[in-house]
């Protein structure tokens, strides 16, 4: 198309030259295209994800998974939105391809419409030169015409052999431009061969450090198995050894206890001779006196109400034991059921996590199938493309063939066919800048999103190299609380050490006033006592409703707790549920038994529901803590064979009064857990010492009582202090 106007014949030649032309634009805005540094930027990406990978796990901080997920989302959305665009992209290039060929159409009817013209003006020129020659002899004018035709035909001729050497020459340019292609398009086909290898060693490299990242992350989780289950062997056998002292310690608490009921029965018995030979001497004396026998029979009346009162608190100590019992198994009900709700809970989690993970599976293959769709469609439509630019140059040679003929015959027709190529040609380097930049469009596109693709998988990876670290984190948490626990159970010892202590100082005191009782007037001291009973078994009733209060509090506490750290566990699945499902299809083996693991995981705090409330004996857990901390328990009170004390009656008989250094064991260990669980330092005073006031000291026992108490501290005091009731001068 460098002469586009100079001659007609000129013109025929300038389809094959725009046909060579786009060729060579095409050849080098792909190659151009292919040896962008886009590429060089993958392989960058690539050797870039290697570096960051080193073979030790490095600390990363946790990143919004929610919101990578959602970018994830509208790249896919882009993608589906890119290939709609190039579908209608194809679309309009058909349409354009269709409006070419119709064009090509209607130039080809006109091309035969002028030939046909052609043909009738030869016949008609055929006659006007046949009859000259035959009217030669008759016309002499006509030779001028003749000379006038010569001399035309000579032009032509000349004409014709210009025209036949600028086809000569565009033929061998049109010859040379398609070897140039096709030496291009050799070299385009190296630069894609070469391109798919470096993707695939590119490939091959990141599914590598894949591969090292997974086996990694399963030694990890591999080694934390391995702790916790070393953990648990131990606790259990910590557990099983403390189990095995506190039996041997019981089994000789209870030989001792035995041995020493054994010796108060004898003492006791030989304090029962004494006494009734002591009774036998005075009963003559106080016979004759009717005053002393009035007062005698209404200070046993009153003896009989006190040993019925001190036997109703002998039956609700039994109760309460009886009640701490019923919360034990209560509490060990209550442990199972929430064992097995966790089990429950882990298998339905894993279920979902394995859903949640099958549906990221098919998305991310359907995004990959969207892709690969999509590389085909390009690749058709290239094809379909080169096909169409090749029937065009079939088509533009087929006129240029047709051209020659029609050159030769009429040179005046060249101009409007020059004129139509023109146009044609313009046309046609519309509609390829058009789809060359629809093409480039789509490879930068396609660019662009395989960045970002990689740029998140490396997110991904970083995050899932984190994971070992967080699991770190949530054992130390339970290491901190189960040291905190140790301390709180070992500090609460320590103050129901000291309450048992102030209740054996208001035993004295009770039994100081008892000796004061023989001393001055029995009856004034029998009201006394009864009111002194009286508030003790208020006292009892408050204790009772401390208790009550104690268990709502720990109760609250405790579900508080596992309401945190059932939160914080659901935080830690989620998180891990997220990498597990951004990781797609590649995920390690290990991080799949994470989430098992994690669900077994034993803390000391029972988790429940997030909206149920269960009730926990707290009796029942402070002792479970205080045997696993391994705190010997201290001996209960004197009892009987069965758990009872044994006391005198007033006619030789035996009357069981409660265990009472049992009961108020436990009712100091109780009070002590109320002033731990409300967060309060417990005041190791009793309702003696409460009543005295904090300053006064008790008052020392005196008498036979002090003194038999001092030799025989295992001897119950209830029974002695009925047997001064009953008989106040044969004590002193």
């Amino acid at each position: 198309m460098s002469e586009p106007a100079n001659s007609g014949p000129s013109g025929a030649s300038g389809p094959s030259q725009l046909s060579a032309i786009t060729l060579e634009d095409l050849g080098l805005l792909l190659a151009g295209d292919l040896t962008s540094p886009e590429t060089l930027s993958l392989e960058e990406l690539s050797e870039r994800y290697e570096s960051s990978h080193p073979p030790s796990t490095a600390s990363v901080p946790e990143q919004d998974t929610a919101k990578r997920w959602n970018q994830l989302e509208q790249w896919v959305v882009e993608l589906q939105a890119e290939v709609a665009c190039l579908r209608e992209h194809k679309q309009r290039c058909e349409r354009t391809t269709r409006s070419l060929l119709r064009e090509l159409l209607q130039v080809r009817a006109r091309v035969q419409l002028q030939g046909s013209e052609l043909r009738q003006l030869q016949q008609e020129v055929r006659p006007a030169a046949q009859a000259p020659e035959k009217e030669a002899p008759e016309f002499s004018g006509l030779q001028n015409q003749m000379q006038a035709l010569d001399k035309r035909l000579v032009e032509v001729r000349e004409a014709l052999t210009q025209l036949r050497r600028r086809q000569a020459q565009q033929e061998a340019e049109r010859r040379g431009a398609e070897q140039e292609a096709g030496l291009r398009l050799a070299k385009l086909t190296d630069l894609l061969l070469q391109e798919e290898q470096g993707r695939e060693v590119a490939c091959g490299a990141l599914q590598k450090n894949q591969e090292d990242s997974s086996r990694r992350v399963d030694l990890e989780v591999a080694r934390m198995q391995a702790q916790v289950t070393k953990l648990g062997e131990e606790v259990s056998l910590r557990f099983l050894k403390r189990e095995a002292k506190l039996c041997g310690f019981l089994q000789k608490s209870f030989l001792a206890l035995e041995k020493r009921m054994k010796a108060s029965e004898s003492s006791r018995l030989r304090l029962e001779g004494s006494l009734r030979g002591e009774l036998e001497s005075r009963w003559e004396k106080l016979r004759g006196l009717m005053e002393e026998r009035l007062r005698a029979l209404q200070g046993q009346h009153e003896e009989s109400h006190l040993l019925e009162q001190c036997q109703g608190l002998d039956a609700a100590v039994a109760q309460l034991t009886k009640f701490v019992q019923q919360n034990q198994a209560s509490l060990n009900r209550v442990l199972l059921a929430e064992a097995k709700a966790w089990d429950a809970k882990g298998r339905l989690e894993e279920s979902r996590a394995g859903e949640l993970a099958a549906y990221v599976q098919e998305n991310l293959e359907a995004a990959q199938l969207a892709r690969e769709l999509a590389r085909q469609e390009m690749h058709g439509e290239l094809v379909l493309l080169r096909e169409k630019n090749r029937a065009l140059e079939a088509s533009v040679a087929q006129l240029a063939g047709q051209l020659k003929e029609l050159s030769g015959r009429l040179p005046a027709l060249s101009s409007r066919l020059d004129l139509q190529e023109q146009m044609l040609g313009l046309r046609l380097s519309e509609a390829k800048t058009e789809w060359e930049g629809a093409e480039r469009k789509s490879l930068e596109d396609l660019a662009r999103w395989q960045k970002e693709v990689a740029a998140h998988l490396r997110g991904v990876q970083e995050k899932v190299d984190g994971l070992p670290q967080q699991i770190e984190g949530v054992s130390d948490k339970c290491l901190l609380h189960k040291s905190d626990s140790d301390l709180r159970i070992s500090a609460e010892g320590k103050a129901r050490e000291f309450e048992v202590g102030a209740l054996r100082q208001e035993l004295a005191t009770l039994l100081s006033s008892v000796q004061l009782l023989k001393e001055h007037n029995p009856g004034r001291k029998i009201a006394e006592m009864q009111g002194k009973l009286a508030t003790f078994q208020n006292q009892i009733m408050k204790l009772e409703n401390c208790v009550q209060a104690s268990k709502t509090i720990q109760n609250l506490r405790f579900n508080t707790e596992a309401r945190l750290r059932t939160q914080e566990m659901a935080a830690l699945r989620e998180s891990v549920l997220r990498l597990r499902s951004e990781e797609g299809p590649q995920a390690p083996l290990g991080s799949r038994k994470l989430l098992p693991s994690l669900a077994r995981l034993r803390v000391f705090i029972k988790d429940t529901a997030p909206n149920e409330v269960v009730p926990v004996n707290c009796w029942g857990v402070y002792q479970a803590v205080r045997w696993a901390a391994g705190i010997p328990a201290r001996p209960p009170g004197p009892l009987g064979p069965k758990g009872r004390g044994l006391g005198l009656g007033a006619r030789g008989q035996q009357v069981g009064c409660g265990g009472w250094g049992r009961g108020a064991g436990a009712t100091c260990r109780i009070s002590g857990q109320v002033a731990a669980v409300e967060g309060v330092p417990h005041k190791a005073q009793g309702p003696a010492e409460a009543r005295r006031g904090p300053r006064e000291a008790p008052q020392p026992g005196a008498g036979a009582t002090a003194h038999t108490l001092a030799l025989y501290p295992e001897i119950n005091e209830p029974a002695l202090y009925s047997l001064e009731l009953r008989f106040p001068d044969a004590c002193q």
